[in-house]
């Protein structure tokens, strides 16, 4: 089982101001993270501004960025329709980038989530399909998508672990029913994220954690670090 790092996420630093937005922030992260042995990452890109962008000046910095601190690492980033709402415009920036991500991340669930990751493949880039609930993963399995697919994220909404574990469920029966042989990471939000990293290690699964998926530790303490939490992660994985 690998802990991939969610680093930033969509979430504004009125949440969290340790969130790293910048460059320099994202930078100072990564490097400690690495350092601690996380080679896995999946950061939203930012523009200097603050807002999230896949303009391909923001998205080639971030990669030669993460590069930078070692070729090793693996580094993926979302390609959210919100990011950019007009399908064309995103469309032309991911055409443009020169420094391409390892792998990104695909809301199947959006309207146009296999057009953008068949030219997303076409550029020689991995998909994680990201499946929120069943519908999402009746898409994945009728697109073909599963040879460039590197790693499926099965990601209920619900902030209730019980209500999570129905949406799990759900998702884990239309893969099976397909026989979706790609690996599996599971991870939960906010108030259920650290339950659902001990329903991944149960179930046999990769998961993922960093301030994109909560700003708080278990014990209710708000993280100044991505590290924190890893380490937090880390240990009750080590528990169970």
């Amino acid at each position: 089982m690998f802990i991939k790092i969610a680093l930033n996420g969509a979430r504004p630093k009125e949440q969290n101001k340790y969130l790293p937005h910048s460059l320099a922030e994202i930078e100072k992260e990564v490097d400690l993270l690495y350092n601690y042995g996380c080679k896995v990452f999946h950061i939203h890109c930012y523009d200097k501004n603050g807002n999230e962008s896949l303009k391909p000046n923001d998205v080639n910095n971030l990669v030669l960025l993460v590069k930078n601190i070692s070729p090793e690492i693996q580094i993926g980033i979302s390609s959210g329709d919100w990011i950019e709402p007009d399908l064309e415009k995103r469309k032309g920036y991911i055409k443009s980038w020169k420094n391409i991500p390892d792998f990104i991340s695909v809301n199947m669930i959006e309207d146009d989530s296999i057009e953008i990751s068949k030219l997303l493949i076409s550029k020689g880039v991995k998909i994680e399909a990201g499946l929120n609930e069943k519908k999402a993963a009746e898409i994945f399995v009728k697109s073909n998508l599963e040879k460039d697919c590197c790693r499926i994220l099965i990601e209920p909404e619900p902030e209730e672990l019980y209500s999570a574990i129905q949406v799990i469920i759900e998702i884990e029966k239309v893969l099976d029913a397909s026989d979706v042989k790609i690996s599996r990471l599971l991870h939960g939000f906010n108030s259920v994220s650290w339950d659902i990293l001990r329903e991944a290690k149960r179930r046999g699964y990769d998961s993922r954690m960093g301030m994109e998926d909560t700003i708080y530790l278990e014990n209710g303490e708000m993280v100044k670090s991505n590290l924190e939490l890893i380490q937090c992660a880390n240990k009750i994985l080590t528990a169970i």
